[in-house]
């Protein structure tokens, strides 16, 4: 069956109507003319683009509307066999197919000749945002993603890609790596789980939304919370009732960790009861024994979750500054182009946490940055911090 051509000028016709329809407040950072004139610019050009090319051009129109829930859903079929993660150091390689395990550990210095520099303020017109910490955390997954490299031009080739990267004797490597499709990384990551040890805390238990680590004798608690959303096996109700119990009943357990820091958001909601307990539980909520770890993936209704704790607990805050901005849009819904199919988040709701409108990320009361070398030893800097100020040794 031959699918029609896909009909851009219609579908830029209709973002133009839609999206400002829809979104609660579309223009609040640029004009319509500005926003208007991209998209007939686009139009003109359209017939002479590819369609990833035409898809990154898109997303670059809506990004800068400069909203983080408002952000073209990009396809994504063909990724690099590595995984990367943004230092303090540089960018790094920290995970890789057996194919480039030559790769691992190494620092990325340029994709096709481009330095990864250049690549990342290319990539950061792609990517919606309200702050520099939200593109920190995005990066990583479009700097993989060989369909957004083509359709920006970083890449000539979909399916062959030269990697450059410095090794830690400061020798520059060329190598020549083959894409594959996402699905075939899952497989890996399967194999791998069976090889992880010694994984600091936060690290651990990735396919799980939320849970919970004692060690009783030293009397700390650490909850890692991934996700504001019900896992299968059992809801966050159900979690935080057996957490209340637990802390209820065991006098032990003078010290409480709240891991928000890889928690791109959800329902906040879902957190609310406990953590409303939480204020009013004396022996936990005072200062010293109460924090709450943030970073560049604290986003959405995690970071809700976040300024409750500020303003109903006695909680330090740890870490970076996050992706979340405090006043922000929010409450998403999705908008399909008609002849593509292509989908647009868009938000439909404005959230006002605090009165300074200028104020980009939460920012902790204890920074604490990531880097490549405590990363690669297992350390986490967040709870090496917190296991000083209650003196216990690392759980």
């Amino acid at each position: 069956m031959i699918m029609p051509p896909i009909n851009w000028p219609s579908d830029l016709t209709q973002l133009a109507v839609d999206l400002p329809n829809w979104h609660k407040n579309l223009f609040f950072q640029q004009t319509k003319k500005e926003f208007f004139s991209r998209i007939d610019v686009l139009k003109q050009k359209s017939a002479r683009l590819d369609i990833h090319t035409i898809v990154i051009e898109i997303a670059k129109i809506v990004a800068t509307i400069g909203d983080a829930h408002t952000a073209v859903v990009l396809p994504r079929y063909n990724r690099l066999p590595i995984e990367v993660y943004c230092f303090q150091e540089g960018l790094f390689v920290v995970a890789a197919m057996p194919t480039c395990q030559n790769l691992l550990w190494q620092k990325l210095i340029a994709i096709n000749g481009e330095t990864i520099s250049s690549i990342c303020k290319r990539l950061e017109q792609v990517i919606s945002h309200e702050n520099q910490s939200f593109v920190l955390a995005q990066l990583p997954e479009y700097l993989i993603c060989t369909d957004i490299l083509f359709g920006l031009g970083i890449i000539d080739d979909l399916h062959h890609v030269t990697i450059q990267v410095e090794t830690d004797q400061q020798k520059i490597i060329d190598c020549q790596v083959h894409a594959i499709k996402y699905e075939d990384w899952q497989d890996v990551l399967t194999e791998q789980k069976q090889e992880i040890v010694a994984l600091p805390l936060y690290r651990q238990h990735p396919d799980q939304y939320y849970w919970s680590h004692l060690t009783e004798d030293k009397g700390f608690l650490y909850v890692n919370y991934n996700k504001c959303k019900n896992m299968t096996e059992h809801t966050v109700e159900y979690f935080s009732s057996k957490l209340i119990k637990r802390l209820e009943d065991n006098l032990t357990i003078q010290y409480l960790a709240i891991d928000l820091r890889n928690n791109g958001g959800g329902n906040s909601e879902l957190l609310k009861d406990f953590l409303h307990w939480l204020g009013k539980f004396k022996r936990l909520n005072q200062q010293g024994h109460l924090f709450v770890i943030v970073g560049r993936d604290t986003f959405s209704s995690a970071l809700l979750n976040v300024y409750y704790l500020k303003y109903h607990s006695a909680a330090i805050f740890i870490g970076e500054a996050t992706g979340g901005k405090p006043n922000c849009y929010g409450e998403v819904k999705y908008l399909s182009l008609a002849s593509s199919g292509l989908a647009i988040r868009y938000s439909t709701q404005y959230y006002k946490l605090i009165e300074d409108e200028t104020q980009l990320s939460f920012e902790p009361d204890v920074v604490k940055e990531v880097t490549f070398q405590d990363y690669k030893n297992h350390i986490d800097p967040c709870l090496e911090w917190i296991y000083q100020q209650i003196q216990v040794g690392p759980v």
